[in-house]
């Protein structure tokens, strides 16, 4: 089927921009957001896709709202704590591993490390969080969260990201609130395979346990998957090419 017309929506998770937070939350959570959304547009059915963090709650929706979704795109996003033959550290680069480490301590240890990590997300130099091709990105001109900001007249966030951070890492380590055989629409793994934050491991692992899941790999692509978006928004609306 090919889309004459798409519409692509954009939210923050709760605590982060505008949205409300919800301390405590699952990854699961992410679901009956997304349904108000969709409820609040009138749109019976969408496509959803997830970078990063986003990644598994993108897949928490193609779980939890089957009859709302029509494919799911996970962008470079990180697996559960642990799984069959699965460990959420494995191929980690030690600085994130370390932040694995410590979100199973506790909230107060994943508070603690967000402050020391902070200093190190805001150097495009940093080598243990990005890959040449990620620093490349960070040095263009104008990035486009920076041009919307700007264009949109949008203002700065009322809530702490350093709480929105904590809520997220915890859910992560925690257990997400539903089951990867269940899933029964379509869902594609996109990842680089330089990417230093979330090791390629994830989402094979996610892959292999998602009946109706497809995988994409790319070659000298770190964790900034913006080059690829033509190809994840054809692929979302069922544009891609066959063959």
């Amino acid at each position: 089927m090919w889309c004459s017309f798409c519409r692509l929506v954009t939210f923050d998770r709760q605590g982060y921009g505008g949205s409300t937070p919800q301390p405590g939350r699952e990854v699961s959570d992410i679901a009956p957001v997304v349904e108000a959304i969709l409820d609040h547009l009138s749109v019976d059915i969408a496509a959803v896709y997830g970078k990063s963090g986003g990644g598994p709650h993108a897949v928490a929706v193609a779980a939890l709202l089957p009859t709302r979704i029509s494919r799911v795109a996970s962008l470079a996003g990180g697996g559960p704590n642990s799984g069959p033959g699965f460990d959420c550290t494995d191929g980690q680069a030690p600085l994130m591993r370390e932040e694995i480490l410590e979100a199973r301590k506790g909230p107060e240890a994943s508070r603690e490390y967000y402050r020391r990590l902070i200093v190190k997300m805001g150097n495009p130099d940093e080598q243990q969080l990005y890959s040449w091709n990620d620093r490349r990105i960070m040095r263009s001109p104008a990035p486009l969260r920076e041009n919307l900001v700007q264009q949109l007249g949008l203002s700065g966030s009322p809530y702490s990201e350093e709480d929105a951070y904590v809520d997220d890492v915890q859910s992560f380590v925690s257990p997400w609130g539903f089951e990867f055989g269940s899933i029964k629409v379509p869902v594609r793994f996109f990842h680089g395979l330089d990417d230093l934050m979330v090791p390629p491991c994830h989402s094979e692992w996610l892959q292999r346990q998602i009946p109706t899941a497809g995988l994409e790999l790319f070659p000298n692509i770190g964790h900034n998957l913006s080059q690829l978006m033509p190809h994840v928004f054809a692929w979302l609306a069922g544009n891609e090419a066959k063959g």
